[in-house]
């Protein structure tokens, strides 16, 4: 059976039900078609990647085509999960004989610590091209989340309205056993907290829009919800619209080129772009500004899931009234700074807008320091 097919059952049999949303390709997802189809055309496959063809090689050169673009080895075993999951479901549901071993990542092999962190100009910029879409509301509002608690970005993108009461964000729900990945509970920082109110069931819902022969009806909105678990995509297309991008080359040192976009009246070839970091960036780069601004290392490590606590600590240290105060402070006094560039992430703000003077001020300030 080809891999491939697995996966469209894997997705409607189980992704589908979890999340009762439309089906769709998660970015895993996509990546892994998009090494099958390489494997295609290099001749190393058939016509398509069969479960047979999945061996220690196959998985390798996945590993290796992945690296090439970047990419760390948390992300790469999050897309061999992905691949994981199809053919264990295959499996347990009696639709191939047995499931092909597919490992990690070795330790040697992943990426080092990240030195990269966001400087309040590219953080702004960022905010203004989330801000700059109705389809892109989600991902405005998980940037400002991870950069008012510090949180991880599998538990941003769990949380429930549940998960948020007496002032605080539980990121970890009350069915859910703690891991050695902690989730921490983290107060709700002013500038977080219009964001929040009035959110009912998921908090990270992505928006699609509807086509327009939908829209004469008043009653239909123009867009349709669905729970979001994956910001790859509409990550990177940010980073790319903030300025906050690299250029990519081949093997060989070439620039690589894309074709030009005739329906946007684009004449001549242009240059791939690949974003800087990712949304666990966004996490580093909280954490880092905290300790810039002299935050006790003890509430930072708090806030971050860092460190595990005795029973007394985890059930009753949250309801002290200064608990994590001077993290809180922190924060802040971190988007006091980032409203010197722009002002989207305050909820008053006039709504979102296209180009706006901070926007272009903000990726100004960032093509000139590079």
């Amino acid at each position: 059976m080809a891999v491939a097919t697995l996966i469209d059952i894997w997705l409607t049999d189980h992704v589908a039900v979890k999340t009762e949303a439309p089906i769709r390709y998660t970015t895993s997802v996509k990546h892994l078609l998009r090494f099958f189809e390489q494997e295609r055309k290099l001749g190393k496959v058939g016509s398509t990647v069969m479960v047979s063809d999945v061996n220690k090689r196959l998985i390798d050169r996945f590993i290796k085509f992945r690296k090439g673009e970047g990419v760390g080895g948390w992300t790469i075993n999050r897309d061999l999960k992905a691949l994981r999951g199809a053919l264990n479901h295959g499996w347990k549901n009696e639709l191939i004989e047995s499931a092909p071993f597919v490992h990690d990542v070795e330790a040697r092999d992943k990426a080092k610590p990240r030195d990269l962190v966001y400087t309040p100009e590219r953080v702004a910029a960022l905010l203004e091209a989330a801000a700059s879409r109705e389809d892109r509301k989600h991902l405005l509002l998980y940037i400002i989340i991870a950069l008012s608690t510090c949180g991880r970005s599998w538990a941003i993108l769990d949380l429930d309205s549940s998960q948020i009461r007496d002032g605080r964000i539980h990121f970890l729900a009350d069915d859910r056993a703690q891991s050695k990945k902690r989730r921490s509970i983290v107060p709700i920082a002013p500038t977080l907290a219009p964001w929040l109110e009035g959110i009912k069931g998921k908090v990270i819902v992505s928006r699609k829009p509807k086509a327009e022969r939908n829209w004469a009806d008043p009653a239909v909105p123009e867009f349709f919800e669905y729970p979001c678990y994956d910001l790859g995509d509409s990550f990177e297309k940010c980073l790319i619209e903030a300025g906050i991008c690299r250029e990519v080359y081949d093997d060989e040192g070439n620039q690589v080129m894309l074709p030009a976009r005739a329906k946007l009246g684009e004449t001549k070839p242009r240059p791939k772009l690949k974003g800087l970091g990712t949304p666990n960036t966004l996490r580093h780069t909280a954490i880092t500004e905290m300790h810039r601004r002299g935050v006790p290392e003890a509430q930072i490590d708090a806030a971050a899931g860092h460190v595990g606590e005795g029973t007394g600590k985890r059930n009753y240290r949250h309801v002290r009234p200064d608990y994590l105060a001077e993290f809180i402070a922190g924060v802040e006094a971190y988007w006091a700074e980032i409203s010197r560039y722009t002002d989207v992430h305050l909820r008053s703000h006039s709504g979102p807008k296209v180009a706006s003077l901070a926007s272009a001020r903000a990726r100004a300030r960032i093509k000139t320091k590079e």
